[in-house]
């Protein structure tokens, strides 16, 4: 439960740094870039020694992190863009709400357990999906969002990407692919989404469709520690024995939780009583789910 209680709260400050970006004007594709390759030298520091070798590319986990590289990029892009345009707590919720996906998996593909709660808990996911959303065009809403409701696709997609990421960790430790103390796994993930970004980065760097900032390279650090710190933090709280039918909606439903709160009171994100719903059936149903 310690490694959880850490991965619960290095994910409420990465939804917050997302919220900073937009202030201190960083651009956060370039920022999440910068990230992946300060994630991989906390692996360094963590390691003692680089943590990627020659010999990682003949592991069975290496499919997975190089797939989850891919992954990476667009998941995190997607959530920054939904904390740009919807708030910090509507992205949080929607990612969160990935056990739709997660749960269902661990259990038809791992024979994991299951109960009515857990089914009652996946339609009122259904619902809170829909009314922490719903209201997009009403002014009350958080974030920049165009009042059209066009980009709706943006948290829906975050929340897609989520639950593949949850699927496949979750391969990695029903299969002991990795070593849970071995972070040369999530260190290879990050790497390998930091070298794609970066190749994107460049081609916009050279056609100026994007331009560089030493901000972005601040931003970036100040994301990548506590990134780091998420990924391995599950990782080893996989490893301890817990079920990921009841890892990932404990987790969520902190992170819901305190990233609620800290919207609201740090960053004054006025949520309508819609949305307010739509929380408390999201912690109602991680709830349930987890039982």
């Amino acid at each position: 439960m310690f490694y959880l209680l850490l991965a619960v709260a290095c994910s409420v400050i990465l939804g917050f740094i997302f919220k900073l970006y937009a202030r201190y004007r960083v651009d956060s594709f370039q920022a999440i870039i910068v990230n992946y390759f300060v994630c991989v030298l906390c692996g360094w520091v963590h390691m003692g020694r680089f943590p990627v070798g020659q010999s990682d590319f003949s592991k069975p986990w290496m499919p997975y992190a190089l797939i989850l590289g891919v992954v990476f990029v667009s998941g995190f892009n997607g959530a920054a863009l939904t904390v740009r345009y919807f708030g910090v707590t509507i992205s949080q919720i929607m990612q969160k709400m990935s056990i739709l996906i997660t749960v269902p998996f661990a259990i038809l593909a791992h024979a994991e357990s299951s109960n009515a709660g857990k089914i009652a808990g996946f339609l009122m996911a259904l619902v809170a999906i829909v009314l922490v959303n719903l209201p997009v065009r009403k002014k009350e809403k958080t974030g920049t969002a165009p009042s059209s409701g066009k980009l709706i696709w943006i948290p829906l997609i975050t929340w897609m990407l989520a639950g593949i990421i949850e699927v496949l960790f979750i391969e990695v430790q029903k299969k002991q692919l990795a070593d849970v103390g071995d972070p040369s796994f999530i260190c290879t993930v990050f790497g390998t989404a930091g070298l794609i970004g970066l190749g994107i980065a460049t081609a916009g760097w050279i056609s100026k469709r994007i331009t560089f900032s030493w901000r972005n390279i601040v931003g970036g650090i100040i994301l990548g520690i506590p990134n780091y710190g998420s990924m391995l933090f599950m990782l080893l709280a996989l490893g301890s024995g817990l079920e990921g039918s009841f890892v990932f909606p404990v987790a969520n439903v902190g992170v819901i939780l305190f990233t609620t709160i800290g919207a609201v009171w740090l960053f004054h994100e006025r949520l309508s009583g819609i949305n307010w719903i739509g929380i408390f059936l999201a912690v109602a149903s991680i709830v349930l789910i987890s039982l």
